[in-house]
This record gives structure tokens, sequence and C-alpha cells, in this order.
């Protein structure tokens, strides 16, 4: 039986009928029956064509995390909208926005605009090597980076038996129609492996133009760096000259205000960051150290964008990070993420499943194994039958993880301890059913 209620289903028909697969993202069909069709969101809470209520713990694949239709991004973007969105010139909005980055993230000297974390990194990577005039970079398996060419390498997608030997990683490339010249700029090395990372650059260090850092895993359970991890891919990049960049795309303005450097004290030359810095509205930005991002203003490096720095996304930008400024949202997703971190591992360990719950409360994961993975091809014994299951009861009983369990669960600032209580009363229920 698949998940779609009567008018869902009928809906979902319609969407097929319109859009390739009824989706606009591939990552969205999860199955003719089990794929959505959402009619609003309101706060924790998503709401389907048959007005059937889940406490939604995707969140866009983490956008949201003031709530769905936060009051005051709703009306920080309906005054915009009525103001005229784009100029083809500098915005007062998008001035506003800025100066909030700046101030919530204070390394940062400068920034532009896009709309996308794929066109943030791909302006990223273009400006290391503009910089550095060097063609290669290096990311971390599993790590997800966009839909662009130059990133489509052994992300979470990738099956492990084609990665190759730790030692000598092979990238392997996630999608046909990218041109295989683009292979011999990528290097991948394992996360939480500062050995592996050394003995790359002290073998391509002079060809390498930027490290790209997921500093979490966002499309692998959430893995943590372990301590001295990041510092020690800090002094890598320093020695050899490379361009590090943090991918904030999920970590930024979900974390921690200041995103990866205020919760792991290591600072990038650049960073890109989306996703919680517009609660669901699409707004991106790259951002950097001076003697880094400054190589635009010099020129010669393109970076462009019609729509970026647009007056809605610049907004809501505007108006999230406000929000954010007071900590109030960061220290309620600690209790209610926190809450449910713990009753999960007790549900667990009641019921006899060895699990791990990896992460922290804003961004966790539920590892169906034995031990604590430290990177992607530490998660291949995960039982992902078992976790898929557990969903799909969970689902329907109006609880809404993302069935992949690499997806991490998002907690944002409109979840309540109920909604923790009905979750865990859920998530105990769906397990029994799973196991048999």
């Amino acid at each position: 039986m698949g998940l779609q209620g009567v008018e869902t289903a009928a809906w979902f028909g319609r969407a097929k009928a319109a859009l390739v697969s009824g989706v606009s993202s591939g990552f969205r069909y999860l199955g003719d029956d089990d794929t959505f069709v959402i009619s609003r969101g309101d706060g924790g809470y998503v709401y389907d064509m048959d007005g059937k209520r889940y406490i939604d713990y995707q969140l866009g694949y983490g956008p949201v995390i003031l709530g769905h239709g936060h009051p005051a991004v709703s009306a920080a973007v309906s005054e915009a909208a009525s103001a005229g969105t784009t100029f083809a010139m500098t915005n007062s909005t998008e001035v506003v926005a800025a100066e909030r980055i700046k101030q919530a993230v204070p390394w940062v000297d400068r920034l532009r605009f896009t709309n996308t974390g794929t066109e943030a990194t791909m302006h990223a990577i273009r400006l290391a090597r503009g910089v550095t005039g060097r063609e290669i970079v290096v990311k971390f398996e599993g790590a997800y980076h966009g839909a662009h060419d130059y990133v489509l390498f052994s992300t979470a997608s990738s099956p492990a038996d084609s990665l190759g030997s730790p030692r000598s990683p092979v990238p392997h490339q996630v999608s046909s129609g990218i041109p295989e010249a683009i292979r011999h700029t990528v290097r991948v090395v394992p996360f939480n492996d500062l050995g592996a990372a050394q003995r790359l650059f002290e073998s391509d260090g002079r060809h390498i133009a930027a490290f790209l850092v997921e500093p979490v895993l966002g499309n692998v359970f959430g893995i943590m760096p372990e301590p001295g991890f990041l510092e020690g891919i800090r002094r890598l990049c320093d020695q050899f000259g490379a361009v590090l960049i943090f991918d904030e795309v999920k970590t930024g303005f979900r974390i921690a205000l200041g995103g990866a450097t205020e919760a792991f004290g290591v600072v990038p030359d650049l960073a890109t960051f989306a996703k919680s810095m517009g609660n669901g509205f699409p707004v991106a930005a790259v951002a950097g150290r001076e003697e880094v991002i400054g190589a635009w203003e010099v020129g010669g490096i393109t970076q462009a964008g019609t729509y970026s720095g647009n007056g809605i996304a610049a907004a809501a930008a505007a108006a999230t990070i406000g929000e954010l400024m007071s900590g109030k949202v960061y220290r309620h997703i600690a209790e209610v993420g926190g809450v449910l971190m713990e009753g999960i591992a007790r549900v667990c360990s009641d019921r006899g499943v060895v699990a791990s719950i990896i992460g922290q409360p804003a961004i966790f994961s539920v590892y169906f194994g034995e031990g604590n993975p430290r990177d992607f091809r530490g998660t291949a014994d995960h039982n992902h039958e078992l976790y898929t299951e557990l969903i799909h009861g969970m689902v329907r009983r109006g609880v809404m993880p993302c069935d992949d369990a690499l997806e991490p669960w998002f907690l944002c600032g409109a979840h309540t301890l109920d909604d923790a209580a009905e979750t865990l009363e859920a998530f105990e229920a769906s397990l029994v059913e799973a196991l048999g």
C-alpha cells in the first residue's frame, strides 16, 4: 500500500502529466505511490492534498529553520514583492541582507549573492581556480555540493564498490552527460582521514586549486568532523597554497549563527551559504576573505546572475538572519532536538536495536548498525531496509522524516516538545511494526 491518500494520488497523476516524473527535482521522486503533493506548510507541519498533517523533519532538505510561513519572513517578502524585485542594479534590501550576513559571520569580508547552493559552489570553484591558476579540486567521498558537472563525483549516490582503495580513491561519476575531461580535475579523499589528505597534497599539491569541504557530511548521516580534522585541512591548504572552501549550504545558519567557523573554530578562505539563510526562499551567497573574494573586483573571473540578490530573496535572508540573531531559535532547537535524539536512542536500546544517533539537535541521523561511522565507506553496513520500513510507518502515523537514512532529520524553531513526544510514540510503534 502506498503512502498517498486519494486526493494526493489524483494530484500526483496530474503532476506526472505535466512534470517529468511529476517532480521538478529528481531527488523528490519516491515512486508513483509514495511521492507526495503538498498543499501548504505551517510552522513545523506540512499538509498533503487530502488535508493530512505531518510533523515535517525534511523541511525542504534543510532550508526551513524558523518554520513554514514564518510571519516575519512572509511580511518582509510581501513588502519586497510589492516594491519590485529585479532591477539589473543593486537594491537597498540586498545591501541590508549582505550587512546582516557579515554581522552574523564576522570572518567574512565581502560577499556576492547567487540563487542556489549549486550556483554558489560553481562560482566558488571558478574563483579559486582563477585566483590560484590551478585546476584540481579536492572533495570528500559522500559529499554533495550541488548538481553541476565539477562536483558530481563520489557523492552519497555512489556504490561503495565503485570508490577504489581508500589509499588511492577513484572519483566515481554519478551522472551521464559529464565530459570525461572533467574527471581529471577532481580528487577525492575519505572524510576524517587527514593522512589521506596529506598524501594527496604531497603528490598533487602544486596543482590543487581548492579543497571543497562540507564541514559536516550533510548527505551522509550528518557525520561530524573529528577533533583536529578541519584544523589539519586548514594547515594543508595554507602549506600548499590552495583555497579552503567551506560548503555551508546545509550547515550555515543551522548549526550556529556563524556556521561551521563558530561551531568548530576553523576559518576558511571562502564559504558558500544557502538553505537556512532564507528559511525556504531561493537565496545563496559566496562569501570570503578579501584576498580571495576581492579577485572578482579586479576582473577577469566571471560571476553573474540575473536574479542574484533580487528583492524577494534578499528580504527573506535579511528577515531570517534577523530572527536568528537573538539566539532563541537555536536554544529552542537544541532543547527539542536533544529530547528527540535521547528518546530515539532510548527506544532503540529498549527494543534491542543496535543504533547510533549521529549529529547534533539541528541536524541528526539514525544509523542502524554497529559502531559510529566516521566516513562514507563506514556507513555500508547500515540496515536500509529496516530504516525505510520504519519511516514509512512513521509517515502513515503523521510524522515525516526523509526515508533515505543518509539524509538527516532537520529541526526548526516551530517544532515543539509535544511534537517530539508524538514523534517518539510514532517512532517506537513503527519500529516495533518494522521488526515484525
